[in-house]
């Protein structure tokens, strides 16, 4: 042993050197890297291992009062190629074809192109793309781009309401606009490590909030397709410039739908004119006519609660206010209780009226009742309409204002008047939005928001009644829907254009509450210079209500009777066993016909119908004085009593 160690000693001597040398080097080196160039080397480290990214939180949706989503976000695929590099072209031409059922012409003339970003399809849903995006992979050259997209799911439905989201990402206009910081997701920062692959992956699942919040609104969306498809129709019949409408409940000023057309489709928001993007209901204000009566006849009830009843010579259909300043009726009339003046729309009645207050009863009202003030809806282009300061009007400005004219509102003014009539008299604050929330957790949700009270119930009570009687026996008898009963107040005013006003340009509106013995649903619609012939409201504004009010209840099952014929569509009826044929409940007569002289049309009508006889007027003004059936005849189950009528 020793003379073997004698003999190697110098190389084992020489070995030991060279490890330890060795390992001297290592631990300097491992000196070097941990303590003196640490900062340096991880940095190398981090740059070749490692990266971060933004991530961007989804952008929030928008639903219904249902939770039917109106606006979401969803994942779309651009597929490209980089024809200046290297690519698989036979493979990518075979599966693009067989994937989209193109001919491999299409995508060869694309691939002779030379881009280093050639798109072959773009705008890809996920269920149209999955094959390809299994493979992509494989086949060298193709590369994809994943991007999220605004996507409307009834595309012009409440289109105005919504509005859109423009190419960059931004909220423009309704709710996409208004509450853009609110839908819009958050952006974080994470880091993502190289694996054995070469592929990156996130280090810790990022637990943030980063989501943009849900916006559920007070919109249901089939009673909104209901008033939009019957808005387009009339639209189109009447060769109008516009129409408008709006449904509230009356109880919460939930706005139930509301719509303005023309419209547009925010899937394709770029192809419409910005005109189309207008939410007339509060945005454009206008004199709204005989809709507004509503304000002197309550005035004239807060003077004197028995006011209906007080009577007024209309001056047989012309009226000379002033020197310079003539009124006209419709149809000519004798003398009427205010109650008539109303249901029949005299403007020289309300003229009459409104003589015997003062013109800061009227201001009050109308102040009372937030015209001339935004709503406090939640949208930066509402109008607030026009009313003057009461030092600037003039004499004659308090009639003028009665009859709708020297005033403008919008409808979603005039929609919440005629809520504070079927409320009680409470002026309600509308809500569009009916909660937030993020993930599951609600941050806001609306609340009912009383202003204030503009009238008594008891006065409530009587403009009901008489909004009632406009449909029975007055300017909206076209309204017909048997076994309902549904008030409201016709409007056709004169659009005032270049300082003076039109002859043949009006805009036709109609207010409705129904049913009005216990309202659920407050209905304006308003009809832009609608054709001559049809721009009297009865014969667009009417008819257009009648076909939004039928649709609505035959799809509300709270507003089915079990004993009435219900109106199921323009021309349908579902049919029941039993129903009534009146809408007054008949009284107890002696059998026989009574004496209808003397009587106005809607006193004999609500005699007649009390009895069960029917009548036929040769017109629909001033007194009986001739009827066909003789006073104490006995009464048959199909009497038919023709009467006469002399102003």
């Amino acid at each position: 042993m020793r003379k073997f160690f004698q003999i190697y000693s110098t190389r084992i001597n020489y070995l030991t050197i060279t490890v330890f040398m060795f390992s001297l080097i290592i631990l300097s080196s491992f000196f070097r890297i941990q303590i003196i160039n640490k900062n340096e080397i991880k940095q190398k480290v981090a740059e070749k291992g490692y990266k971060t990214i933004d991530v961007y939180g989804k952008r929030g949706k928008i639903l219904d009062s249902n939770n039917n989503p109106l606006s979401e976000s969803i994942i779309k695929y651009d597929f490209w190629v980089n024809t200046k590099k290297s690519f698989d072209r036979n493979k990518i031409i075979e599966l693009f074809s067989t994937n989209f059922n193109k001919p491999d012409s299409h995508y060869t003339q694309i691939l002779n192109r030379k881009s280093s970003s050639l798109k072959l399809e773009k705008d890809v849903l996920y269920l149209e793309s999955k094959n390809i995006l299994e493979q992509i992979d494989n086949i060298e050259g193709l590369k994809v781009t994943r991007k999220s997209k605004r996507y409307y799911p009834h595309n012009s439905l409440a289109c105005q309401t919504l509005g859109y989201v423009d190419i960059n990402g931004d909220g423009r206009g309704g709710i996409e606009g208004n509450f853009n910081t609110i839908l819009s997701g958050d952006t974080m920062k994470i880091s993502m490590r190289k694996g054995a692959k070469g592929k990156y992956y996130k280090q810790n699942a990022h637990k943030n909030k980063i989501d943009g919040n849900n916006i559920q609104l007070t919109i249901d969306i089939e009673i909104q397709k209901i008033l939009q498809e019957e808005l387009i129709k009339t639209f189109t019949q009447t060769k109008s410039k516009s129409a408008n409408g709006i449904i509230l409940d009356p109880y919460t000023g939930d706005i139930i739908a509301m719509a303005s057309i023309p419209d547009f489709n925010p899937n394709k928001y770029y192809k419409y004119d910005i005109e189309n993007y207008k939410n007339k209901v509060i945005s454009d204000s206008y004199e709204p006519g005989s809709t507004f009566k509503i304000i002197p006849v309550l005035a004239s009830l807060k003077n004197d609660e028995n006011s209906l009843n007080k009577k007024y010579y209309c001056e047989n259909g012309s009226y000379n206010l002033t020197k310079k300043n003539k009124l006209h009726d419709h149809e000519p009339h004798d003398t009427l209780s205010l109650e008539d003046i109303f249901v029949y729309s005299s403007n020289i009645g309300i003229s009459k009226t409104v003589s015997d207050l003062e013109s800061l009863d009227i201001y009050k009202l109308c102040k009372n009742f937030g015209f001339g003030s935004k709503t406090g809806l939640p949208f930066v282009n509402e109008s607030k309409g026009k009313l003057r300061d009461l030092n600037h009007w003039s004499k004659t400005s308090k009639t003028y204002i009665s009859i709708g004219q020297e005033i403008g509102i919008t409808n979603m003014q005039l929609a919440l008047a005629y809520c504070a009539i079927a409320n009680g008299g409470y002026l309600l604050r509308p809500n569009i939005i009916k909660s937030i929330n993020q993930d599951e957790e609600k941050i806001y949700a609306r609340s009912i928001t009383p202003i204030r009270q503009v009238m008594t119930n008891e006065e409530s009570k009587k403009l009901l009644n008489i909004l009632n009687e406009v449909v029975d026996f007055g300017t909206a008898k076209n309204l017909d829907l048997k076994g309902y009963k549904i008030g409201g107040k016709t409007g056709t005013a004169q659009k005032f254009i270049d300082g003076e006003y039109s002859k043949n340009k009006f805009i036709s509106s109609f207010a409705s509450i129904f049913p009005i013995n216990k309202p659920k649903y407050i209905l304006i619609v308003s009809i832009d210079s609608p054709y001559y012939g049809k721009h009297w409201a009865n014969e667009s504004a009417v008819p257009l209500s009648k076909n939004i009010i039928s649709r609505i209840i035959i799809d509300d099952n709270s507003l089915h009777h079990k004993s009435n014929t219900i109106l199921a569509s323009n021309k349908q009826k579902i049919k029941q066993k039993q129903f009534e044929t009146s809408l007054y409940t008949k009284e107890k007569s002696d059998g026989k016909v009574p004496n209808l002289k003397g009587k106005s049309l809607r006193e004999a009508l609500k005699i007649s119908n009390s009895i069960g006889i029917k009548l036929e007027p040769n017109n629909l003004s001033g007194k009986i004085i001739w009827q066909s059936i003789k006073p104490g005849t006995k009464i048959s189950d199909s009497a038919i009593c023709k009467v006469r009528l002399s102003i």
